[in-house]
């Protein structure tokens, strides 16, 4: 028990040391480069020839500390690599090795220029092309070693900050992703928001297109039953049939809808088809069920019938209903027709009605008033590019949309 007991301790000893190695992980590599440069620096100091007069350790001492400073060049770069350069010029000056101290300078060049711009840049190059120059005088070399030496020097910065621009460019180019990212975020939620209130919208405008017309009819075959329920009991009974009948119609339209939309909240996605896709086929039944009133209707079809594209067929189905309850609503008695025309590339659907002059005044003072009813239907036509237009008439008033739909539109 005791030994697995001290298992578990030295692996979460183990894990918390890889976890604290991991956070520090830069300043760790940092230290261990300092080391190792320090270590080759110390082996090429006592080594290296020095003046008679001068202990070995001097170059030690002078050389260790500089390079110890490497470890702050995150926040002090500039000053990092004006210490180091001074301090290898110095000692080049007297002709002592500098061994190491090159390659700290480097990557004190290097945490320079990848913060600086590119002029900033060309001058911490500068700045460390000072040593090699003051190598080159202090040894007394010839041109032509001296110039290979310089050119030498040139090569190793020009490396270094070209690997500093590299990273500069790749910051900038991992910083304008995620910027990007986070615009796409925004998008999509500001799309998906945009889709939620378009979803609220058509189930608004369903809601109140099998709502309104369909408590129109209750109403109209109600007021039927009321009139001939003394003189006629056989067609009220008839007509408060008909009324059962649509009243479960809607109610299961209803019942329909609403458990599509609970289920496809509860799976979060669309797993129903809940949208009712009524056609232009179902023309015949709906003005049928509003027959019976005191308006009459006649339904009329032009041109070659066709099948449409179920967007097409399902708006100008919702035209009709819209405008045949309008009707239903302000309208008392007389006539009213649905015409719905096939065009090669539009169908055209028209509802018309003719009042007696008392009615057709009624009938205006209710259409100034604003209803959802002529916004939805101008939204969904809208969608499909066509036009919708109504207005009065004499004697009563007239609603005409145009849809686009090519011959071949069945075939899509």
């Amino acid at each position: 028990m005791d030994q697995v007991v001290g298992r578990l301790v030295l692996s979460r000893s183990k894990s918390g040391f890889w976890q604290w190695a991991l956070t520090h992980r830069v300043t760790l590599g940092d230290v261990a480069f300092v080391l190792a440069a320090s270590v080759l620096y110390a082996f090429d100091a006592a080594l290296a020839d020095h003046p008679p007069w001068m202990p070995w350790w001097v170059p030690m001492a002078i050389g260790g500390p500089a390079g110890l400073l490497l470890p702050l060049r995150r926040r002090a770069p500039w000053a990092v690599l004006f210490v180091l350069v001074a301090t290898a010029s110095g000692l080049s000056a007297f002709q002592l090795s500098i061994g190491a101290l090159n390659l700290v300078i480097q990557v004190a060049l290097y945490s320079v220029c990848v913060r600086s711009t590119p002029s900033m840049m060309v001058a911490a190059a500068g700045l460390a092309m000072f040593y090699p120059v003051v190598d080159a005088i202090a040894y007394e070399m010839s041109p032509l070693m001296g110039a290979l030496r310089v050119i030498g020097a040139v090569v190793n910065l020009v490396i270094v900050v070209g690997l500093a621009y590299a990273v500069q460019i790749g910051r900038r180019r991992a910083d304008q992703l995620e910027r990007t990212l986070a615009l796409l975020d925004e998008a999509r939620d500001q799309l998906a928001a945009d889709a939620a209130s378009i979803e609220r919208a058509r189930i608004a405008r369903e809601f109140h297109d099998i709502v309104s017309h369909n408590l129109s009819v209750v109403a109209l075959r109600a007021g039927v039953a009321r009139a001939v329920i003394d003189r006629d009991p056989d067609h009220a009974r008839q007509t408060l049939q008909e009324l059962e009948s649509s009243s479960r119609g809607a109610l299961g339209e209803m019942r329909d809808m609403l458990s599509a939309l609970r289920e496809r909240d509860v799976t979060g996605k669309e797993t129903v088809d809940w949208q009712p896709t009524p056609t232009l086929d179902g023309l015949d039944a709906l003005v049928d069920s509003v027959r019976g009133g005191q308006v009459t209707w006649k339904l009329d079809r032009r041109g070659p019938v066709r099948e449409l594209g179920q967007a097409v067929e399902m708006t100008a189905y919702r035209i009709a209903q819209e405008a045949m309850t309008n009707v239903l609503k302000h309208a008392g008695a007389g006539r009213a027709r649905v015409l719905v025309e096939y065009a090669p590339t539009t169908v055209r659907i028209e509802v018309t009605n003719e009042l007696s002059a008392l009615d057709d005044q009624k009938q205006r003072a209710a259409h100034q008033q604003s209803g959802h009813g002529l916004i939805g239907l101008r939204e969904r036509v809208a969608l499909l590019g066509g036009t919708l237009t109504a207005h009065p008439v004499m004697n009563g008033f007239r609603l005409e949309a145009v849809l686009p739909c090519p011959e071949n539109s069945d075939l899509a």
